[in-house]
């Protein structure tokens, strides 16, 4: 069976192709993206825990000092990871570009490798309602963004050739909608206790990093506990 855009032209067929590349370098540079901020976001705790002077005779303590450093940062690598996740399945379905998914996708990146800049207020200051309103609203700030593309993207006509099911489309979309009608209610969370609106926001990416797992690309959970049923 032929695929779709092997039917074409083949003029069109290498214009189809340089998209391809295009969307695939664009890919390229979000995983560099990401995995930089990760990278800046380790090396912030180990810049803390070398600082901190740790010691034999003072282990528990000195651990109990930098408590607030790594729950920040692990907080800022959960959700990283999970939205490079999000991004990569996006990704996985693009064939072609656009001038405006450029532009989206530039702000995104910019948006990520701000991301150590959040981990290190929140470590610095401490888990308090306005550090957390902040961070909320970062992590608003990069679901919407990938919202914003993916919306572009099945309007723009982006996913053409890769044969998308509209489940998948509606899956993820719906997913990324659930995140920015949740992130408000975490932020609200805050006035009234900061450390429950962190924990609801670990609870909120833990969730979307259980669905990506359990579903893959098809984002099926469903379907994939009965294919292990039957396995």
């Amino acid at each position: 069976m032929r695929l779709p855009w092997e039917e074409l032209e083949p003029a069109s067929h290498e214009t189809l192709e340089r998209q391809r590349r295009a969307v695939h370098q664009l890919a390229h540079l979000a995983g560099t993206a990401f995995a930089v901020a990760m990278a800046l976001i380790v090396l912030q705790l180990v810049d803390r825990t070398i600082s901190s002077g740790l010691t034999a005779t003072h282990l528990f303590e000195s651990i109990r000092t930098l408590w607030p450093t790594t729950v920040a940062c692990l907080v800022s690598l959960l959700i990283l990871l999970t939205c490079w996740l999000l991004h990569h399945i996006q990704f996985h379905y693009l064939t072609r570009s656009s001038g405006a998914l450029l532009l989206l996708h530039t702000v995104l990146l910019l948006v990520v490798l701000l991301v150590p800049l959040s981990t290190a207020v929140l470590h610095e200051v401490g888990i308090t309602r306005d550090v957390l309103v902040l961070y909320t609203g970062h992590v608003f700030l990069l679901l919407l963004l990938l919202l914003l593309m993916w919306r572009h993207a099945v309007k723009g006509g982006l996913l053409f050739g890769s044969d998308v099911p509209a489940r998948i489309v509606f899956r993820l979309r719906l997913i990324l909608r659930a995140g920015i009608i949740v992130l408000p209610l975490i932020l609200g969370l805050a006035f009234a206790s900061a450390a429950a609106s962190l924990g609801a926001l670990v609870a909120l990416f833990a969730i979307y990093l259980i669905l990506i797992t359990k579903g893959g690309y098809t984002l099926d959970v469903l379907r994939s506990r009965a294919h292990l049923t039957e396995v």
